[in-house]
């Protein structure tokens, strides 16, 4: 062969080729969501959606998995969590039968609201010796509940009474 023929001059073009899509591939795809459907039914979607990073990640290399993986394994839990609070709340709804608020009750609350904020409110003081000892005890037991309802709350995160748990 002759070095002409690998010259510079001319250059080498690829000849492009448009596919035509079939029904073939259309049905393909809507058996593959159906498929994912299913999946997600019987499984969970956790599962389902872990099985499909899995299928999906099989062929990349040991260098690219490594970091999807360190993703993956912190998300992975956040979801099934996600999902089994999910799964409770709807079971609680359903067994509470709990509706949605309409108007009435938005209203309702409104003015259960506007009633507690008027517990608080002091009129015509001028001087802090002018509040009667009425509400500075009733303050204090307010204060004093909800601190120790924060104090409790901490406990229970925490899952121990002194310290955290190592």
């Amino acid at each position: 062969m002759s070095m002409r023929v690998f010259s510079k001059a001319t250059p080498v073009t690829r000849a492009y080729i448009r596919y035509a899509t079939t029904e073939s591939s259309s049905q393909k795809a809507t058996q593959a969501i159906s498929n994912a459907t299913n999946a997600v039914k019987s499984q969970g979607l956790t599962n389902a959606l872990c099985n499909l990073y899995k299928t999906v990640t099989n062929p990349l290399p040991a260098k690219v998995k490594a970091p999807l993986n360190k993703a993956v394994g912190i998300f992975e839990p956040v979801l099934y969590f996600t999902e089994v609070a999910f799964h409770l709340g709807k079971q609680v709804v359903v067994r509470q039968n709990f509706k949605l608020p309409n108007k009435v009750d938005f209203a309702a609350a409104e003015t259960e609201l506007f009633k507690a904020l008027e517990f608080f409110k002091v009129k015509n003081i001028k001087n802090v010796k002018d509040i009667p000892t009425e509400k500075w005890k009733r303050g204090a037991l307010k204060t004093f509940e909800l601190s120790t309802l924060f104090v409790l709350g901490e406990i229970v995160g925490r899952g121990n009474l002194i310290g955290y748990k190592h």
